[in-house]
C-alpha cells in the first residue's frame, strides 16, 4: 500500500480521492443527533450494580438469541440446530420476564430487548453511561482512545502512552505529566490503575461493556476519581465450550489477529479462558533515510488467562493474568512537523510596534548556521519539509502485565462479601532523538518510567430491608516509582546547535576575506562542548492510600430514593530526586568548578575567560590542559584575550545544557485524610419520567516534588490538595412506547487548587541560556480556580425495524476561573521580563465547547440463517486548544470522523466476514501543537475482517 505524504508547508493535509456521496456536516450530524437518537446512560446505584446487571443482561441476550434461532428456524421450516450449553448465569436469568421477539427481525431486536431492560437501571442519580462490548467490535476498537470516543463528554490526547490524558466535562488534562494521578480513574474488573499511561498502552479484549461514570467517584468502592471514573468490564469464563478466532488484513500491512478459547475444567466448578491478540501496522509515514521503522507504527501482544471457580452457590472467585510483553512503537510524539516561526511576537514594544522574533536565536537560524550547512545533501528545505527525514532514531519501548483475585461470598440471601486484590506494573522507556540527520541529541534519550502498584479491597454489599440497600468497604493501595527519569544524550552536533548567537560567532567566525577557512581551536571547543555529555534528572516516589467507604441507598416511598455516601482516605505522598552528569563525554574539562551543591572539579572563570582567584592547584593544572589541548599553548595564562573568551563560550554552552544539579533531596511530604460526600435523590413522576439531582463533593491528594536546585540542593515545590464541588439536575425520560430513551443532565463543577502541568519560570536557566528568551522548568502545580458547566444528552432509539441508533452529545464550558500566572506560550514571549500570562476567563486546553457520538446499528436476515450487517460511528468535536499553554495557533478546527462496517455472517456467529473503513471521508484532523509546528492528523484506513467460531 502506498504511503501517505504531507506536501504543503502549511496546513492540513490534502485528502485524496473525489466523494460524491452524501455526507453529514459536522454541525448537521449534531443537530440530527441530539434530535433523533442518543447514547444509553445507565442510572445505577453503584459501578458494582451496573457490572452485575451487565452480567444478567448478557445472559438473557443469549436466551433471547436462541428464542429468536428457533422461531427463524420454525419460520423457514428447518430443523433447529442443536444449543449449545448456556452459561450458568444464563440458567440463573430463566426466570425473568419474558420478552416478546418478532420472528426474522435480526440482532437489531435484541439490542432492543436489553435496552428496554436496561432502562429499569435509571432510577437513582449515578450518571453512568455504558457502551458494550459488541458494538466496539463491529470496528476493531480494542486501545482506549477509540473506546472513549464512543462515550458523550468523554476524550482522551496523548502523544505516547506515557504522556496520556483522560478529561471528563473539559477537566483532567495531563498532556506530558505521566507520574501525575489522573483526575479521571480508571477501573479494569474492580482494580483501579494508578496511572493513565497502562490504559494507553494496552490493548483491551474481550470487553463485556465500559462504564462512565462523571463527577467524583470513591463512595462505592475503588480508588476515589476527583472528575470521573472509566470502567471496563472484561468477559468471565463459561462452563459452556468456547473457540473463536478473527483476523484482520488492512491498509499498511496491518494484521490482527485474536484467538478466545474456553469452557469448562470441571463441570460447574472450574472455567477457564484464554485470550490472545496480535497486533502490527506500519505507520503512515515512512523514514526517507531509514526503512526499518516508520511512524505512528503498531507493535503490541496482549494475553489474559482467566480461571472462574464454582465450588459451590455461594461462592465465586475469579484469578485473571495478563501480560503486555515490549512493543516497539514510534508514536505520535515522535514527530511533529516544522513550520518557520512567524516574524513578530503579539507582543508590543514601547513604540507600539510588535516585537520581532531574533532569527538568530530562533530554529530557523540556528539550521543555516556554516556548521549545518556543510552538510549538502540536507537543506534548510529538507528541515521544514513535511517528510521524516531522520538518522539514529529509536522507537519507544513499554511493556505491562498484571494480576488480579476476585472472590465473592454469599453469606446470606441479604448480604454478599467481596475481595479484591490487584498488582500491575508498567515499563516505559522514550527513544526519540532530533527527528532530523543532526545530532545535537542522540537516542535513544527522554523519559523513562519504571512503576508497580498493589491494591486490596473487601467490600459488603447488604440489603437492610426492603427499602433500605448498603455498600461498605476498606480499601488499600500503594504505588512505586522506583524510577522516573529524564535522560538527555547530547551529540556531535550539540554545541552548534544550542550556542547563542554570540556564542556560535566566537567559536566558529567566518572570516569575510577566506568564508570557507574555520577557526579549528575554536569548532573543537564548540564540537567538545556537548558531544557525549548526557545528564539525568531520576525521581522516586511512593504513594499509599487507606480508606473506609459507606453508602446507603432509601426507597423513601414509591416515588422518591434518596442515597447518601462517605468516603474517608488517609493519602500520603513521598518523592525524592536527585539530577547528575552520567557521562562527561568529550569536554569534561569545561564543565563547572561545582554546580549548587555538586563538585565537578572544572575551573572557575568569568564571562571573558578570565580565571578566577579561587581556583586551586588542581583547577589551574586542569586550565592549563585545556590550553595545551584546543591551543597546543602550554600554559593557560598564554591564551590571548579572544582565546580565553572562546573558553569561555564553550564553558558556557555546556553549562546551559547541564542546568541545575542537585545531589539526591527528599521533598516535602504530602499526608491527609481527604473526603468525599455523595448526596442525591430520585422522583418517578410516573412510568415515563424520573428526574434526579446530586451533589458530590470530591478532593484529589496534592503532590510531594522536587522542581530545579537551589545552592543547598534540589528544590521542593508541593501541590496543595485539589477539591471538587460538582452538581447535577437531570431528567429521565421515554417516549414513543419506550422505544425512545432520553437522558438530559445539566452539571456544574467547580474546582479549587487545580493540579495540573504548569511551566515555573527559571532565571538560572534563562541566564545561563543568555539569548533573550525566557527559560522554564515542567513541574505540577495548582490553578486557583477551574469551572465547566454544560449540558449533557443521552439517547437510543429502537423503534425502527433491524436497526438500533444511538447518540451521546455535550455542550460544555470549561474555563479557568482564576489563573494569573499562566506560562507564556510562543507567540507571547519575547520578553523575558513578562513570562507570565493572565489566563483568567479563557477555556482549558483539550475542551471543545460541542462534542457527540453517533452510532447505528442495522441487521437484516437473508438467505436462511445468514445476517447482513452494517454499522456507521460518527465522531463530532468542535474547535479547541491542543497546547496547555493555549497557544492561539493551536486552536483546531472542528471535525467529525465517520468509522463504517459492512459485513454478512451467519447468524450464529459462526463465521463472518466484515469490511472496515476508519476515518471513512479521510476528514482532517491536523493541528498545531505550538506556533511552530504541524502534526497531521490519522488518515483513511480499510481492512477486511474473517471470524469463525467453532460452537
Amino acid at each position: 500500500m502506498s504511503k501517505h505524504r504531507i506536501s504543503r508547508q502549511h496546513g492540513p493535509a490534502p485528502i485524496k480521492g473525489n466523494h460524491t456521496g452524501f455526507r453529514l456536516s459536522p454541525i448537521a450530524a449534531l443537530v440530527a443527533g441530539m434530535t433523533l437518537f442518543s447514547a444509553l446512560p445507565v442510572q445505577a446505584q453503584s459501578l458494582t450494580d451496573v457490572q452485575a446487571e451487565n452480567k444478567r443482561l448478557a445472559a438473557e441476550n443469549e436466551r433471547l438469541r436462541q428464542a429468536l434461532e428457533q422461531q427463524k428456524q420454525q419460520a423457514t421450516g428447518s430443523a433447529p440446530a442443536t444449543p449449545a450449553a448456556r452459561p450458568a448465569a444464563a440458567v440463573e436469568s430463566a426466570s425473568a420476564p419474558q420478552i416478546p421477539v418478532a420472528p426474522n427481525k435480526g440482532d437489531a431486536l435484541l439490542l432492543e430487548a436489553v435496552s428496554v431492560k436496561n432502562a429499569k437501571l435509571k432510577e437513582i442519580p449515578k450518571s453512568v453511561s455504558v457502551v458494550t462490548g459488541e458494538e466496539l467490535e463491529k470496528f476493531h476498537v480494542n486501545n482506549f482512545r477509540d473506546i472513549v470516543n464512543r462515550v458523550g463528554n468523554v476524550r482522551t490526547s496523548w502523544q505516547n502512552p506515557n504522556t496520556a490524558s483522560i478529561f471528563i466535562r473539559g477537566v483532567g488534562w495531563a498532556a506530558g505529566a505521566g507520574v501525575l494521578e489522573p483526575s479521571v480513574g480508571v477501573n479494569v474488573d474492580g482494580v483501579s490503575y494508578g496511572i493513565s499511561s497502562i490504559t494507553a498502552l494496552s490493548n483491551f479484549l474481550d470487553i463485556e461493556s465500559v462504564d462512565v461514570t462523571r463527577g467524583p467517584t470513591g463512595v462505592d468502592g475503588g480508588r476515589s476519581s476527583n472528575v470521573g471514573r472509566v470502567s471496563i468490564n472484561t468477559r468471565k469464563p463459561s462452563f459452556a465450550p468456547e473457540a473463536r478466532a478473527s483476523i484482520t488484513y488492512g491498509e499498511l500491512n496491518t494484521a490482527i489477529a485474536t484467538a478466545v478459547i474456553g469452557g469448562a475444567i470441571q463441570d460447574d466448578v472450574l472455567a477457564y479462558r484464554l485470550t490472545v491478540n496480535r497486533e502490527t501496522a506500519e505507520g503512515p509515514y515512512d523514514n526517507k533515510n531509514d526503512s526499518h521503522f516508520s511512524w505512528r507504527n503498531t507493535d503490541r501482544t496482549n494475553i489474559r488467562t482467566q480461571f472462574l471457580l464454582t465450588p459451590n452457590k455461594d461462592l465465586e472467585a475469579r484469578l485473571s493474568l495478563d501480560f503486555t510483553p515490549k512493543g516497539r512503537e514510534i508514536c505520535e510524539n515522535c514527530f511533529a512537523f516544522r513550520l518557520k516561526t512567524p516574524a513578530n511576537y503579539d507582543r508590543l514594544n514601547a513604540a507600539g510596534q510588535p516585537i520581532a522574533v531574533n532569527y538568530a536565536e530562533d530554529n530557523f537560524g540556528k539550521i543555516n548556521r556554516r556548521w549545518f550547512g556543510q552538510k549538502t545533501d540536507y537543506t534548510v528545505g529538507d528541515y521544514y519539509a513535511k517528510e521524516i527525514n531522520t538518522l539514529g532514531e529509536y522507537p519507544n519501548t513499554y511493556a505491562t502485565k498484571g494480576v488480579t483475585a476476585d472472590v465473592k461470598y454469599k453469606l446470606n440471601d441479604a448480604n454478599t462479601l467481596t475481595f479484591i486484590t490487584g498488582y500491575r506494573d508498567y515499563d516505559f522507556s522514550q527513544g526519540a532523538g532530533t527527528h532530523t540527520q543532526f545530532e545535537w541529541l542522540r537516542a535513544p534519550r527522554g523519559t523513562q518510567t519504571e512503576y508497580k502498584q498493589l491494591s486490596q479491597e473487601i467490600k459488603l454489599d447488604s440489603k437492610l430491608s426492603d427499602t433500605l440497600r448498603y455498600q461498605g468497604g476498606l480499601y488499600f493501595f500503594q504505588s512505586q516509582f522506583p524510577n522516573t527519569s529524564q535522560t538527555e544524550r547530547y551529540g556531535s552536533d550539540g554545541g552548534a546547535w544550542y550556542a547563542n548567537a554570540a556564542q556560535y560567532a566566537l567559536l566558529d567566525p567566518v572570516n569575510p576575506l577566506l568564508p570557507n577557512a574555520t577557526d579549528s581551536a575554536g569548532r573543537a571547543l564548540l564540537l567538545n562542548s556537548l558531544d557525549g555529555l548526557i545528564t539525568k534528572v531520576r525521581n522516586r516516589l511512593d504513594n499509599k492510600t487507606q480508606a473506609a467507604y459507606s453508602n446507603l441507598i432509601w426507597d423513601a416511598t414509591k416515588e422518591l430514593t434518596l442515597s447518601a455516601g462517605l468516603r474517608l482516605s488517609r493519602e500520603s505522598r513521598k518523592s525524592s530526586s536527585s539530577s547528575y552528569i552520567e557521562s562527561n563525554g568529550f569536554g569534561a574539562e569545561l564543565n563547572p568548578a561545582s554546580v549548587n551543591n555538586v563538585q565537578l572539579n572544572g575551573f572557575a572563570n568569568n564571562a571573558n575567560g578570565v580565571l578566577a582567584a579561587s581556583n586551586n592547584a588542581a583547577q589551574l593544572a586542569l586550565a592549563d590542559l585545556v590550553a595545551q589541548k584546543y591551543f597546543g599553548v602550554a600554559t593557560y595564562g598564554a591564551l590571548s584575550v579572544d582565546q580565553k573568551k572562546q573558553v569561555a563560550a564553550a564553558k558556557a554552552i555546556r553549562a546551559g545544557r547541564i542546568g541545575s544539579l542537585y545531589q539526591n533531596t527528599i521533598a516535602q511530604s504530602y499526608l491527609e485524610t481527604l473526603p468525599t460526600i455523595e448526596l442525591g435523590s430520585t422522583y418517578r413522576f410516573n412510568n415515563a419520567h424520573t428526574g434526579f439531582a446530586t451533589w458530590k463533593h470530591g478532593e484529589k491528594a496534592g503532590v510531594s516534588q522536587i522542581v530545579g536546585g537551589t545552592v543547598l540542593g534540589g528544590k521542593s515545590v508541593p501541590t496543595d490538595t485539589e477539591k471538587t464541588d460538582a452538581y447535577e439536575l437531570g431528567l429521565k425520560s421515554f417516549f414513543l412506547n419506550k422505544t425512545l430513551s432520553v437522558t438530559s443532565a445539566l452539571f456544574l463543577q467547580n474546582i479549587r487548587n487545580y493540579i495540573q502541568p504548569v511551566y515555573v519560570f527559571d532565571e538560572v536557566q534563562t541566564r545561563l541560556n543568555n539569548n533573550g528568551l525566557p527559560a522554564y522548568l515542567s513541574a505540577l502545580g495548582n490553578v486557583p480556580k477551574v469551572q465547566t458547566k454544560g449540558l449533557e444528552l443521552d439517547v437510543v432509539y429502537s423503534g425502527l425495524p433491524y436497526t438500533t441508533l444511538r447518540f451521546a452529545g455535550a455542550y460544555t464550558d470549561a474555563r479557568y476561573k482564576d489563573f494569573k500566572f499562566a506560562a507564556n506560550p510562543g507567540e507571547l514571549g519575547g520578553d523575558p521580563s513578562q513570562p507570565y500570562f493572565d489566563a483568567s476567563g479563557k477555556t482549558l486546553a483539550g475542551a471543545p465547547k460541542f462534542s457527540g457520538n453517533l452510532f447505528g446499528d442495522f441487521s437484516y436476515p437473508i438467505l436462511g440463517n445468514k445476517v447482513f450487517h452494517t454499522n456507521l460511528n460518527y465522531n463530532f468535536q468542535s474547535s479547541y486548544y491542543a497546547d496547555p499553554t493555549l497557544s492561539r495557533y493551536s486552536k483546531t478546527k472542528s471535525f467529525g470522523v465517520a468509522d463504517l462496517a459492512i459485513g454478512v455472517g451467519r447468524q450464529d456467529n459462526k463465521f463472518d466476514v466484515s469490511f472496515v473503513v476508519k476515518n471513512l471521508f479521510n476528514e482532517d484532523t491536523s493541528l498545531q501543537p505550538t506556533w511552530n509546528s504541524y502534526k497531521p492528523g490519522i488518515p483513511r484506513w480499510f481492512g477486511v475482517t474473517i471470524s469463525a467460531s467453532l460452537y
